[in-house]
């Protein structure tokens, strides 16, 4: 009984160190995971009327999304530029106490996360 003792030990803590590698999310997952928390963060504080909050959010998206297009080449450079874009309108519509057009710009920049997931992410 003890020589299976090692065997089955070794095969336990296998499976738990290769149960918790993929439990980290990857770097991509942890950027589409910040862009999705500004959202949620502007969208919030649009609510409650807190533009300067959304302005800076909507910097630091912008800023994150012109970094990663920076990276990447085609369709996927199309997108994350387009985010950038997106969220700089916001910032800047925040900045002069329009919120109609934060609402419209967000309203565009989810269908922009939508189109983006459709094409890369739900295959």
């Amino acid at each position: 009984m003890k020589t299976y003792l090692f065997p089955i030990t070794l095969i336990l803590a296998g499976l738990a160190t290769l149960a918790s590698a993929q439990s980290e999310a990857r770097p991509l997952q942890k950027l589409m995971q910040a862009r999705a928390g500004w959202v949620k963060a502007m969208s919030q504080n649009l609510a409650s009327k807190n533009l300067p909050e959304v302005a800076k959010d909507a910097e630091e998206l912008s800023k994150q999304a012109t970094k990663v297009a920076g990276g990447v080449e085609g369709e996927r450079k199309v997108f994350n530029q387009k985010v950038s874009d997106l969220a700089k309108a916001v910032a800047d519509a925040a900045a002069g106490g329009d919120e109609a057009v934060i609402k419209a710009r967000l309203g565009e920049f989810k269908a922009t996360c939508a189109d983006c997931h459709a094409k890369f992410r739900d295959k």
